[in-house]
């Protein structure tokens, strides 16, 4: 090791702390007598040293500490180590590893934006609030058009909070996450992008059944539904770890569609392997739309008797099969 190390406290695949060592011996613990602090309730208030030896190699050694101190690679308990390059032992918790100042570093990275930072939309603060308005609007028009029965104002009002609560707790959970990864909450921004993913998902049942109504679909392709929605669950993981991770953008969007993609197969797996199962339930729109959305004429009456017939025939398939 060189005359200058560094101890590095690490979390996860980053660093959390560097702390630069000149003169030795040096002590490590959760007590403020020591040259480095930990801030772990597992490590002793003196837990190891690192001195010079008589050769003038750099060893670690544990000060008899409560829970021990231990090598990773492999994994063994010591009482002391020589330290090498990238050198890595476990004290409660805590992860150190020990480098040289002659250790080369990668190349950075390539900006995506080399203009000055600018506040994304998710982050300004009137977003936030619009976006959950307009959720909790969409809530409560969509209760009220598909009840037959007259308005429950309960029930709209829970219409109402309800998606307050998800969106709140939603928000909350993703925040917990940014913390621990990137230091910052970024509450506001996730609770946008929540906000907005549950307004899609409140919205995209009314946009289907108006296409099919317009076209005379006899029923929303189901294809076309799936895909809104693995769109619409993509876009928002996308967001929600951009403020969670530091990886960039192709190769957040590349992990983001395979795990879109892979859920969308398993969702369809029963229709894509041909076990479908016959269902009575009546497939039909509870809201009741203006004629002049009609694009296309509906199906006339012989059509509707011809696919009568058609439907017979495969409930009389399927009491023979059984």
């Amino acid at each position: 090791m060189d005359e200058v190390i560094f101890l590095e406290v690490l979390e996860g695949d980053g660093v959390h702390a560097r702390h630069r060592l000149e003169r030795f011996p040096v002590t490590v613990g959760r007590g403020y007598s020591n040259d480095v602090i930990l801030d772990d309730p597992k490590v002793s208030p003196v837990h190891l040293r690192i001195e010079r030896t008589e050769e003038g190699g750099l060893v670690v050694r544990d000060l008899g500490s409560r829970n021990g101190t231990f090598r990773l690679e492999p994994w063994a308990r010591l009482a002391e180590m020589v330290l090498v390059q990238d050198a890595r032992v476990m004290v409660g918790d805590t992860v150190l590893r020990f480098r040289g100042r002659g250790y080369a570093v990668p190349e950075a990275l390539e900006a995506e934006a080399p203009v000055g930072p600018r506040q994304r939309l998710f982050e300004r603060p009137r977003t936030f609030l619009a976006a959950l308005g307009a959720a909790m609007l969409a809530s409560l028009l969509a209760s009220y058009l598909t009840s037959y029965d007259k308005p429950d104002w309960g029930e709209l009002l829970f219409s109402m909070l309800l998606p307050t609560a998800l969106t709140l707790a939603w928000a909350g959970g993703w925040s917990i996450a940014s913390r621990i990864a990137r230091r910052q909450f970024h509450f506001r921004a996730h609770g946008a992008i929540g906000s907005l993913v549950l307004l899609g998902f409140i919205g995209i049942p009314g946009f289907l059944m108006i296409l099919s109504f317009t076209l005379a679909w006899d029923s929303t392709h189901p294809l076309l539904g799936l895909s809104l929605y693995l769109m619409l669950v993509g876009w928002g993981l996308f967001w929600h770890l951009r403020y969670v991770t530091r990886w960039e953008s192709r190769r957040l969007g590349a992990m983001v569609t395979a795990i879109v993609l892979g859920f969308g197969t398993l969702v369809q797996a029963q229709e894509l392997l041909g076990n479908e199962e016959f269902s009575t339930a009546l497939q039909f729109p509870r809201s009741m739309l203006p004629a002049s959305f009609r694009l296309v004429p509906a199906s006339s009456m012989d059509e509707f008797f011809q696919e009568a017939d058609e439907l017979q025939k495969q409930v009389d398939e399927l009491a023979k099969e059984k």
